[in-house]
Formats: structure tokens, C-alpha cells, sequence
């Protein structure tokens, strides 16, 4: 990688991790504070602890005399407490190290529990937070989103943002028990901590020099888990189609590609950890060995002192690794917060004011279009603008939308209940412009059901409970009825609790038609949109479905788009759109 390459990759790494340390702080508040202070406080006891062995080994080897003034201080504490000889002052001094071992035990296990319920309450806060962000954001926003992209970040991306948290968190205990522990080390014997603490440095600062290549390998590892959450779904998507054709093969070499690479990527990555802890080893043992030297041949350092000091570092080089080990793992975790980062700011450009949380009252009447206007940025083949539309749809009315693929009837659709609002021109409903809030609660008094139902993964109760939480089992039958769906459910051997599979793929295709049809009905909305929503009904049973609904009361509106002749010739007006506009608008052939 060219030197330019990896100062932007340094320079991106530094603005993620300031973003990142910056939000997860915010996120802590006070209670980051208190398990900071469980922190120092479980740093400082096992400093303590570390600090009193030097009186202990002194007394123990009968070394008194040549312990340092830091003994001395000591002894004069115990004879204040009345320990004269040495039994008594040796079991004094065990008292207060257990004492002390179980007080940090507490502590560590308070401070744990503490940094444990930061770190998933982070996690879970930035998945909810991407959930308010798609369900407050544009449509025409969220259309565009790639599928495998969202299910990967609120997937395995959220999890690295949690081992993220977890090792950032982990490097900061590190840190201030290092800090501790360095600063009794130093008050024992200032010039080998000093001696020793420059070699750890080095070490530690030789570590960071991989940081951009972590950072670049979690990069990497970000979008391969979105080519495989892709291919995954390619895979469970088009298994039925493959395997009536003998084409398994393709899918399973395309999904063996990406899980290839992505074991390469975590190969990589181990290879580096590997090495890092190989350093971190030869480095532990080398201040080991210098500290034992010096101390011995050098500066005639107290057995007592050297001693302490040596199991000091020998701690301390636990920590220091693990510190090496949680900023590499950090930087390597780093790019799903970035993805975050990334969703978010493509979703608040064009983020909606949140109407779903908002209602503002509105009264049924007539929906017009005044001059209507809609193109989405990029051109697609599916989706066609809307140019200049001027139309009336009277309550009640039965109208059908007809007209080749990518003329605008899907926009049109869309529009019509408040997903996408116009660029230009005005939509109202009775005399309120369908707009944010008016838009929201003019939803509550619509049914939207298209070609594609979705069913999910659950019993057919629960699915049609969810248009209406609060309908009875006699509401669910007569809309099963209206939709023709009720002797088949009857005759299913669980009735309602029946599970209807992923998407609903334990049912045909008509099946998940009707009952996606029974829980439109359930709502009792002033208008039905129905897009392409009975393409695998039989004309017969599609004409009775709808004389059943038009046949509830109130009356309610429907727009069908629809190809069939013989669905459209069941409406009252047919309209046909070409080019984003309306160019017939004529009588049916015939009537319900």
C-alpha cells in the first residue's frame, strides 16, 4: 500500500475512533462514571495489595534491615495496631492482604457487571437507533437501500460495534490498573520502573503502527459479510428455481466464494494478533531480565524491593498485552461502527419528519391529485415518474390502474397512500393536503396489499393480528370470510394457530393472497390498494372477494392495478397510464 494510502487509512481510523469514543461516552453518562470508579478502585486495591508484599517478604527472610524506608513506615503502623513481635506482625499483615484480595474480588465482579450492562445496552441502543432511523426515514429512501447491507449491519456488524465497546473497554481497565501499579513500582524503585516502563513504550508504540492494517482488514471484512448476507439470500431465494433446473451448483460455488474470503480476511488478521503477542512475549521477558540485572548488579536494589518490583511488571505485562490486543481488535472492529455512521447520514438527508409518531385528525372525502409530479432520482425500470396528474377518486369508487411495466402505476400507488409525497402539485384528502402528519394518519384508513404479500414467519393468527391487535376471533373469521380464505383455514389441523413458514411459504401462492386480503379487511379502511394483490386468484374467486368487500359499510374505495382484462372489467372506471400520465379514463365493460 502506497504511504499516501495509509495516512488516509491512519487519518479515517483516528476520525472513527474519536466518533466512536465520543458516542459511547455520551451513551455511558453516569454510568460510565461509576464503573470508571469501580475501576480505579479495583486498580488501587490490588495496588495496595502488590505494595504490602514488601513488608511481608522482608519479615518472611528476615530482611529488615534493608527494606527501604517504605518498611520502616510500615513497622511503626504495626506497633501503633500492637503487633511487636514478628507472628503478630506477620499475621496482621495476612489479615489485611486477604482482607484486601476479597475486597477486590467484590469490586472486580461489581466492575464486570457494570462494563458488561454498558456494553450490551450500547449495542442495543444503536440497533434501535437504526430501526428509528428506517422506520422515520423517506421511502424513496429506504427503497433504495440494499437488503443484504441492513440485514448484515443489524446482524454481525452490531455485534463487532459490541466487541468494539467490549475492547475499548477492556483497554481502558487495562490502562489505569497499568497506571497503578506503574506508580507503586515507581515509588519502590523510581530508576528500574523508569528504565522499564521506557522498554514497555516502545513495545506498545511499535503495536500501533498496525493499527491502519486492522483497520483496513475490518474494512474489508464489513463488505464481505454484505456480499455474504447476499449470497445467502440469493441462495435460500432461488433454491427451488435452481434445483428444478439441476443449477445448485452455481449457487453453492458463489456462496463458497464469499465465505473463502472471508475466512482469508480473519486469517489475516489472527496472523497479525499472533505475531503481536509473540512481540509483547519477548519483550515481557527481556524488562524481566534487565529489571532482575540492573537491579542486582547495578544499583544493589533490596531483595524485598526487587522482588516486589519483578512481580509488579510481571502483572503489569498481562495487562500491557491485553492492551495491545484490545486496540488492535478495536481498530479491526472499528469500520462496522463506520457503517453505522454511514446508514445513518444517508437516512437523515432524506429523513421524514417522523409522522408515524405523529396524528393529525382527517375527515374521509373525495382524493385529488392537483398537478402531481413524482420522479425518483435515479432512473429506474421499475418505478416510472408521475408527470402533471390531474384526478378525482370519489369515495366508494371501484377504479382500475392498467398500463405496461414502468409507466408509474406503482408510484402512482405509492402516492396514493402517503409513502412518497409530490415534488410538485398538491394530493388532498377531503379538504386535508396529504402531508407529514396528515399523511401518517391518513395511513391508519388504508390498506396496502401488493403482488408479493408477506406473511411472517408465525401462525396465521398472528399475522392477521397484526393489522389490528385488538380484533376477536369473530372479527378474524368474518374477514377470513370476506376474503374466501375461512373453509380453508377450517381445514387446516391447527385453524388459526396454524404457521405459515418463512414468508409464508408453506401456504400457494392464491393461499397467501387471501389471507394477505383478510388482514387488509381487518382494518376496515376507507381505501384498498391492491397491487397486482389477486394475480394468483381465479377470476371467479377474485370477483367475489371483491363484491364482498365493496359490499361492507361503509363502502370503501378500492384501486386495483391490475393486467388481467377480466379483473379491470369488474371496475367502475379503468385508468391507463403510459409515460407517468393517465391517457384513458374510461367506463369498464362491465359491472360487479
Amino acid at each position: 500500500m502506497t504511504q499516501a494510502g495509509a495516512t488516509v487509512s491512519s487519518e479515517k481510523f483516528a476520525k472513527q475512533a474519536k466518533s466512536f469514543v465520543q458516542d459511547f461516552a455520551a451513551y455511558a453518562g453516569r454510568n460510565g462514571v461509576f464503573a470508571a470508579l469501580l475501576a480505579v478502585v479495583a486498580a488501587m486495591s490490588e495496588s495496595v495489595g502488590l505494595l504490602l508484599l514488601v513488608p511481608l517478604i522482608s519479615i518472611v527472610t528476615a530482611t529488615s534491615d534493608s527494606a527501604g524506608r517504605f518498611h520502616v513506615a510500615v513497622l511503626h503502623m504495626l506497633a501503633l495496631a500492637g503487633a511487636q513481635t514478628r507472628t503478630a506482625r506477620l499475621s496482621l499483615l495476612l489479615s489485611i492482604f486477604a482482607v484486601l484480595l476479597v475486597f477486590r474480588a467484590v469490586i472486580v465482579a461489581r466492575r464486570d457487571t457494570a462494563l458488561a450492562r454498558l456494553q450490551m445496552g450500547y449495542v442495543e441502543q444503536i440497533r434501535s437507533r437504526i430501526a428509528r432511523r428506517l422506520a422515520g426515514a423517506s421511502w424513496p429512501a429506504v427503497s433504495r437501500l440494499q437488503h443484504a447491507r441492513v440485514t448484515n449491519l443489524l446482524g454481525g456488524d452490531i455485534q463487532r460495534i459490541g466487541g468494539a465497546a467490549n475492547f475499548l473497554v477492556q483497554f481502558l481497565a487495562a490502562l489505569v490498573l497499568i497506571a497503578f501499579q506503574a506508580a507503586i513500582a515507581f515509588l519502590l524503585a523510581p530508576r528500574l520502573t523508569g528504565m522499564a516502563l521506557a522498554l514497555i513504550a516502545v513495545g506498545v508504540s511499535a503495536s500501533f503502527f498496525m493499527l491502519g492494517r486492522a483497520h483496513r482488514l475490518g474494512a474489508q471484512l464489513s463488505r464481505t459479510g454484505i456480499a455474504l448476507m447476499h449470497e445467502t439470500a440469493q441462495f435460500l431465494g432461488g433454491l427451488k428455481l435452481a434445483a428444478g433446473q439441476n443449477r445448485q451448483a452455481a449457487f453453492v460455488s458463489e456462496f463458497e466464494t464469499s465465505l473463502a474470503a472471508l475466512k482469508g480476511q480473519q486469517l489475516a488478521f489472527v496472523r497479525q494478533q499472533a505475531l503481536n503477542r509473540l512481540a509483547a512475549t519477548i519483550i515481557s521477558g527481556l524488562v524481566g531480565a534487565l529489571i532482575a540485572f540492573v537491579g542486582l548488579t547495578v544499583l544493589d536494589t533490596p531483595p524485598a524491593v526487587l522482588i516486589t518490583t519483578l512481580l509488579i511488571f510481571a502483572r503489569i505485562s498481562a495487562p500491557a498485552m491485553q492492551m495491545s490486543h484490545a486496540v488492535q481488535q478495536f481498530a479491526n472492529m472499528l469500520p462496522a461502527y463506520g457503517e453505522v455512521c454511514r446508514l445513518e447520514t444517508e437516512l437523515s438527508v432524506q429523513e421524514a419528519p417522523r409522522p408515524y409518531l405523529v396524528r393529525n385528525p382527517i375527515a374521509p372525502g373525495p382524493i385529488v391529485f392537483s398537478n402531481v409530479s413524482f420522479s425518483y432520482p435515479q432512473a429506474s425500470a421499475f418505478f416510472g415518474p408521475i408527470t402533471d396528474l390531474n384526478l378525482v377518486i370519489q369515495p366508494g369508487s371501484f377504479i382500475g390502474v392498467s398500463g405496461p411495466s414502468g409507466v408509474g402505476k406503482t408510484t402512482f400507488a405509492d402516492l396514493l397512500v402517503g409513502l412518497l409525497e409530490p415534488q410538485a402539485g398538491e394530493i388532498t384528502v377531503g379538504d386535508s393536503p396529504l402531508l407529514g402528519a396528515a399523511a401518517a394518519s391518513w395511513r391508519d384508513h388504508v390498506s396496502y396489499v401488493v403482488q408479493d404479500p408477506y406473511l411472517f414467519r408465525d401462525t396465521i393468527r398472528r399475522n392477521l393480528l397484526w393489522a389490528s391487535s385488538h380484533a376477536s376471533e369473530a372479527d378474524l373469521w368474518e374477514a377470513l370470510a370476506v376474503a374466501g380464505a375461512d373453509a380453508l383455514v377450517r381445514g387446516m389441523q391447527s385453524g388459526l394457530d396454524t404457521l405459515v413458514g418463512e414468508r409464508g411459504g408453506l401456504v400457494s401462492g392464491g393461499e397467501r393472497q387471501r389471507l394477505c386480503l383478510a388482514r387488509a379487511v381487518l382494518r376496515r379502511p376507507w381505501l384498498y390498494v391492491l397491487d397486482e394483490a389477486t394475480s394468483a386468484i381465479d377470476v371467479a374467486a377474485e370477483r367475489d372477494i371483491l363484491r364482498r368487500v365493496l359490499a361492507l359499510a361503509p363502502r370503501p374505495t378500492i384501486v386495483m392495478i391490475a393486467h388481467r382484462d377480466e379483473s379491470l372489467s369488474a371496475c367502475d372506471h379503468i385508468l391507463r397510464f403510459e409515460g407517468g400520465r393517465v391517457v384513458v379514463d374510461a367506463p369498464a365493460l362491465a359491472k360487479l
